[in-house]
Parts: structure tokens; sequence; C-alpha cells
């Protein structure tokens, strides 16, 4: 049975590099990823619950199309109207003047997702689902010389199976938490920071796709300095460890894993510069050596040069006030859920504005020429395939006021794959469309 493409779940940093770092630790099947449903939260809003806690909330409630509710390849695709509820929480010491807290800072959200297909196949109407997300972040800056992290994010995710005559759903669930530990001294022209991170990444049982379940530890050390006054030059090291909770697991039909999978040192070594170029244009650029170090099987030290080599560039321009314009370029290699990892080369572009009226859009798309490796589809277990992966949208949103908001949505997924297409499975050639409406509330 062929798997759909993957995406990945990532750590969220300021950087580009801290971007696309870790997040090669784990791949999720499209479609499985959290959209938000939850809307920009005016800080002057909150109900008060002691000196500096605001308790922010509200609901969304979206009415919208799916064109492909399979990843069917084309000729095959199964359409539905859906709606989605989203109830949230929002716990910070953020004042209502919208500045962080120079001490002791935090924030705490939950948010669960309620989807209901309106079809009349019963095929369809069973993929209804709870998407429960929760995340915490807590730090102590001590006068901007020390400072330290904490900071942890949950997700149940739920998604339409690989064939509609499978009676249970792909359910995974995944954990990301992290420390980190900042030091400034001297007024912050040199800076180091450590950062320990945990992922664990669950496939329930029923999904076929338990050979994949693991655990990724990661230590990243980071050295930078400040050689204009906001621009830095920097050097970094992650090495990770991804464990597979049952090395000897079948995968789905085979194809995850014939011969159990295989535990990796993911290593990446990086210099790069980032930060100001001018008052509306900052940078961030990498290069260096990549490694991953499986157990068995491909590994990227047998691609030569290109294999062992990582860079990525990003460019953020605010051409005005209101609008920000971000370009980005990467090649790399992502662990994998099938096979052992694939290359990742490709590029990003986002456009963000906000208007004074309370109008916010946002226009992004991202497309990856992804070459996997170490599948047992070949004799010797060590077989490729190759995806061009596409992915794009597009929304508008109108706050009438501080706490009510109507919008507007669109989506677009589309993967072409060289695996062997078979009839009424999801398979890795699929194109979605998603369309959504929207309304809700905050405070």
């Amino acid at each position: 049975m062929t798997l759909r493409s993957l995406s990945l779940c990532a750590l969220a940093a300021s950087t580009l590099i801290a971007r696309t770092g870790f997040a090669q630790q784990s791949g999720a099947v499209t479609g499985l990823t959290a959209t938000s449903s939850i809307p920009a939260i005016s800080p002057e809003n909150g109900l008060l619950l002691s000196d500096g806690a605001l308790l922010h909330g509200g609901v969304s409630v979206e009415g919208g199309y799916d064109s492909n509710v399979f990843y069917n390849d084309k000729g095959y695709e199964t359409g539905s109207p859906l709606t989605r509820v989203t109830p949230f929480l929002d716990f910070t010491n953020t004042a209502r003047n919208g500045e962080v807290p120079s001490g002791l800072f935090f924030d705490m959200k939950a948010a669960l997702t309620y989807r209901e297909y309106l079809s009349s196949d019963p095929e369809v109407t069973r993929l209804r689902s709870f998407t429960p997300t929760i995340s915490a972040n807590v730090e102590h800056n001590a006068k901007g010389t020390v400072a330290f992290g904490f900071s942890d994010s949950f997700a149940r995710l739920q998604d339409a199976p690989y064939l509609k005559s499978q009676t249970s759903m792909i359910v995974r669930d995944t954990n990301l938490a992290s420390a980190q530990l900042r030091l400034a001294p001297g007024g912050g022209r040199i800076q180091g920071v450590i950062r320990l991170s945990n992922m664990i990444d669950w496939f329930e049982k029923d999904t076929q796709l338990t050979a994949a379940n693991s655990m990724t530890n990661e230590v990243m050390l980071d050295a930078s300095w400040r050689w204009l006054p906001k621009t830095a030059l920097y050097f970094q090291v992650r090495q990770g460890y991804v464990l597979y909770f049952d090395p000897n697991a079948m995968g789905a039909s085979a194809l995850v894993s014939s011969g159990g999978k295989k535990s990796s040192f993911p290593l990446r070594a990086v210099v790069g510069v980032r930060g100001l170029v001018t008052e509306k244009t900052s940078i961030a650029l990498a290069l260096g050596y990549q490694n991953a170090f499986y157990s068995g099987g491909a590994n990227t030290s047998s691609d030569g040069f290109l294999g062992n080599m990582t860079m990525a560039g990003e460019l953020t321009y605010l051409p005005i006030f209101q609008a920000r314009l971000v370009l980005g370029a990467k090649h790399e290699f992502q662990n994998s859920v099938i096979g052992n990892f694939y290359y990742s080369d490709g590029g990003y572009a986002s456009l963000t504005y906000q208007a004074p009226m309370r109008l916010i859009g946002q226009l992004w798309g991202s497309y990856e020429y992804r070459r996997y490796h170490g599948l047992p589809t070949a004799a010797d277990g060590d077989g490729t395939r190759t995806d061009n992966f596409l992915q794009g949208g597009t929304s508008l949103d109108y706050h009438v006021n501080s706490w009510f908001f109507v919008g507007l949505s669109y989506s677009l997924t589309h993967n072409q794959s060289d695996a062997p297409a078979v009839e009424f499975v999801s398979g890795a050639t699929y194109t979605k469309h998603q369309v959504f409406a929207r309304l809700g509330v905050t405070y």
C-alpha cells in the first residue's frame, strides 16, 4: 500500500535554522496537521484573574468544503461539505498593551476542534473527530543576562484512512517538550544558547503505522557574536537520537518497514548570519554539515557532498509598516515515517498584511522536491521514491471590533509521486482543495 507524502511537526523558534533543525526528527502524514482556527486575540480584552494574569477565550465556527477527503488520485476523489467548531482558552501575563514582562513570562493555550462532515456517505460522516491541542511556554529573564525557558505542546490528530473500507482513522499523538538556557553577558554582544528537546511521536494501534512510533531527543548548542548592532554571526550544532519503540515491527504492507525501523543519530553543524540588513530587511543564512547516521540501510553519507551538506536562507522584508514579505529556500534531509529519510529541496513565500481597520490577510505557498531513501520496495530493501509536494493558501479576516470577526480561507495541497497508484487507495499522488468561511468571538 502506498502512503501519503509527509509533512512536519516543528519546534518554533525565531531564526531560520531553529525552524529547519528539529523538524527533521519527525514526519507527519499529510492532512494530520492541527490547522489553527484560533484568531488573533486583542490584548486589551481578557478577564483579569490576578495581578498581571489575563484569561482570554473564544470560539470560532467554520463551514466549508473538502474536495478530496481520502487523498485519492484523480478520478477517485470523494468531496464533502464540513463544519468545524473550535473553542479555545489562553492564560497569559502579557500586559493589556501587548508588552511581555521582563521577569517571569508565561503563556498557556488550549483548544478543541470538532469536525463534522455533512455528507450522505456513511464512510465520510464516520470521520468526525475531536482534535485537542495544548501548549505552554514559560520563561524567566534575569535582566537580559540569563534566561531560562520551558515549552511543551501536545496534539492528537485524526485523519482519513488509506481505504474507505477501513473502519478506523489514522490517529497520531505528538508531544514536543524543550528546555532552554540563554546566556548573554556583557550587554549581549556574545550570546550562548543550550536547548534540550524531547519528541514523542505515537500512532495509535489501529492505524497500521505503529512501526513508526518513536522518541527523539536532541541537544542544541548555539554561540553567536553580534558584530553589528542588530546582526550576528553564529555557529550551531545539533545532535539528535531517534529511537523506535518497536524496532522489529512491520509497517503497513511492509512499506513503512520491511525489517524494522532503524534508529539514527542525526547531526547538523552550521555557521551563518542572522539579523537586520536595513531597517526594513532582515536575513537568516545557514551553511554546514549534516549526517543521518542510521544504524542500518540507506544513509546520507552514501550520497557524497550534497548528501552531507545542509543550507538554508530566509529574507524578510517590510515594504510598509502593515505588511511583511518572507522568502526562503533550503536543502536538508528529514527523518521519514516510510523508509529511512528523504532529502528536501525547496522554497517558500508568505505575505501578511494587517490594515488599521482590523483587516488581516495572508497569502503563502511552499514547494518541496523530496527524494526518499531506504524504502523496502527494492530487492535490497533500499528503494527510492521521488515526490513533488506543493502547498498554498490564503486567508482574510475582518475584525468588526475587538471581540467579533468574520473571515474566509482557502488551502491547496498537491503531491505528485512516482510511487505506483492503486485504485481506491489513498495514494502518494493527489490534489486536495479546502475552502472555509468562518466567524467567531474572542475576549
